[in-house]
């Protein structure tokens, strides 16, 4: 499991100005009414994956707040479709951690980019990836409501 130094990570907020875990922490501690989304989505450009992994915070009805932090890979490994899927969960499982250690008590969300739909060759990870997420007690969503890592991610891993 990849493990980081929460207080070096450099994160971003949805203006892409810098900020840090605390930042994070301090923002969805402003309001209990914050559901607490994490999601994580992968990007090749040439020779390098680009990750990007997403923590949102979410009230219904009222919008939400998100911060992102992009991690570069030149692991050949990731060319394979299965391995960057299970990479992408295992980062945003390892986002999800930190936050239940600062918010014990409270329901996260970790958003997979996977399809259940057979069609796709995502699905044949499904079972794995849910059973991953399930086992750390958070709560998996896959696709097509998976908004956190096929949207918010998905657009700053390109």
């Amino acid at each position: 499991m990849v493990k980081w130094n929460t207080s070096k990570t450099q994160w971003h907020n949805a203006d892409s100005e810098p900020a840090l875990f605390n930042d994070i922490i301090e923002k969805i501690n402003s309001d209990n009414a914050y559901q607490i989304h994490v999601g994580c989505d992968s990007h090749k450009r040439g020779d390098t994956y680009v990750f990007a992994i997403v923590i949102a915070g979410y009230i219904n009805r009222r919008g939400g707040i998100f911060y992102f932090h992009r991690k570069r890979s030149k692991d050949c490994a990731l060319d394979s479709i299965k391995y960057r899927l299970m990479k992408e969960a295992e980062l945003a499982i390892e986002a999800a951690r930190l936050l239940r250690e600062e918010f014990p008590g409270r329901i996260i969300s970790v958003h997979l980019d996977i399809n259940p739909d057979k069609r796709f060759l995502s699905s044949k990870i499904l079972t794995y990836a849910i059973s991953w997420v399930s086992s750390y007690g958070f709560t998996p969503i896959v696709k097509p409501y998976s908004w956190a890592s096929s949207s918010l991610a998905d657009a700053y891993a390109k």
